[in-house]
């Protein structure tokens, strides 16, 4: 399915920006294409662990760690289940207040006894177009040149001490 939003330059599209922008800016869709290569998305996924402490910091469970999406890597999958979970994990990213607010709660929901819970978002760099066209002269693989960067790192107290 795709959006398009109106024209901003013609008349209805100045008389009607109030309505539409607003919602086309919260839910992500006013970006710029990247659909086709040269300039295909980067690949985003968020790291988690979650820690299990009593009241007074001590380990009661060992930690567990784990990705959203699930299948971090999404290559050539798309069905629209893994797909739903990628926008998903895309619209929490472009505003921190939406882990705070949805991602980390159902987190702390899924494990029950949760006391803390660290979140990084990271991205995988895809090559660019020049980059790829020197693997052909070098014995370099597509996978050497990926480069994977945390872009950010929260961490929410799910307020369940075990006792």
């Amino acid at each position: 399915m795709m959006i398009v939003m109106g024209n901003g330059s013609s008349f209805l599209g100045r008389y009607l920006e109030k309505v539409y922008t607003p919602v086309a800016n919260t839910i992500g869709l006013n970006t710029t294409w990247n659909f086709f290569s040269p300039d295909p998305a980067h690949t985003m996924y968020i790291k988690y662990n979650v820690f299990f402490e009593d009241a007074y910091g001590n380990s009661t469970k060992e930690p567990v760690e784990g990705f959203f999406p699930e299948s971090k890597d999404q290559g050539g999958d798309f069905s629209l289940d893994k797909k739903r979970f990628s926008y998903v994990m895309r619209f929490f990213v472009m505003d921190p207040q939406r882990i705070q607010s949805f991602f980390a709660p159902w987190l702390c929901r899924q494990h029950d006894q949760a006391s803390k819970i660290l979140v990084e978002v990271i991205l995988n760099r895809i090559p660019t177009l020049d980059q790829m066209l020197h693997v052909g002269q070098s014995l370099k693989k597509y996978d050497d040149l990926l480069a994977t960067e945390e872009i950010s790192r929260y961490s929410f107290e799910c307020n369940s001490h075990v006792e």
